[in-house]
């Protein structure tokens, strides 16, 4: 199944603030830094082609808090903004979210 629209520009969106995380990382020389921003978005891209519920909710209770784990002090933005519109809420909040893609996402 097609990621529905909605879903799909947020992730395309995702995946385009983590190349760009991972050049600025890059030039400054921060490969860990690098490997923490491609281990959150590398399977996004799966999302888009072969969309599940399941892996939407994959990403947003594992990956995601993964990624926050492994990032204490990283700037979240523009990612936060992003998952706002992906959860409806922003990545600090943890009250309940809007469905999406008939999924009732949380935050971490």
């Amino acid at each position: 199944m097609n990621c529905p629209p909605e879903i799909a520009d947020i992730i395309t969106k995702l995946i385009e603030a983590g190349i760009l995380r991972i050049r600025t990382a890059a030039w400054a020389g921060d490969s860990q830094r690098c490997a923490a921003e491609a281990d959150h978005i590398h399977n996004l891209p799966g999302l888009l082609t072969n969309f599940s519920v399941e892996t939407l909710r994959y990403y947003w209770e594992v990956e995601r808090p993964a990624f926050l784990a492994q990032s204490s002090g990283a700037s979240f933005v523009p990612l936060d903004r992003l998952w706002q519109e992906l959860g409806g809420g922003s990545q600090t909040d943890r009250s309940p979210r809007r469905p999406i893609g008939g999924v009732m996402l949380r935050a971490a």
